[in-house]
């Protein structure tokens, strides 16, 4: 007769305070996490550079498209308004709230950043007033 193998071996030296590290799931970073870590072990000079770069492009940009883009939005939200009060659409808030409340994580995030790099965050505003009044 042959003999049966036991189902389950025992597993030796288990401690019980150890299996956070089997249930928990390592966090990864996005690659704009990855990218501003490699940023601001930089020097601050090369930060200040880089941010007011960033921002006289930003204010360029903004200063080019900005009037359409208000003329658009503007009128965007004046006909939503419109057809909500006439009854055309129906507002969902509760997943209004959702999106808020979504839009404040990320403007939590985006304050933990500007603490954390500040001279970027400041040559970016340099650089962004600069390149509003440039054009």
């Amino acid at each position: 007769m042959k003999k049966c193998q036991p189902m389950a071996k025992p597993i030796p030296d288990l401690n019980l305070s150890d299996l956070s590290k089997y249930t928990s799931k390592p966090k990864e970073d996005s690659i704009f996490d990855v990218t501003i870590n490699k940023i601001s072990k930089q020097s601050s000079s090369t930060n200040l550079f880089l941010g007011t770069f960033c921002g006289w492009v930003t204010g360029v940009g903004v200063s080019r498209v900005g009037k359409v883009a208000a003329f658009g939005l503007g009128g965007g939200v004046i006909l939503l308004h419109f057809a909500c009060e006439l009854g055309y659409i129906h507002v969902n808030w509760e997943k209004v709230k959702e999106g808020v409340s979504h839009c404040q994580h990320l403007m939590e995030k985006f304050l933990r950043f500007v603490k954390k790099n500040s001279c970027l965050s400041v040559g970016f505003v340099g650089g962004f007033f600069f390149g509003v009044a440039s054009t």
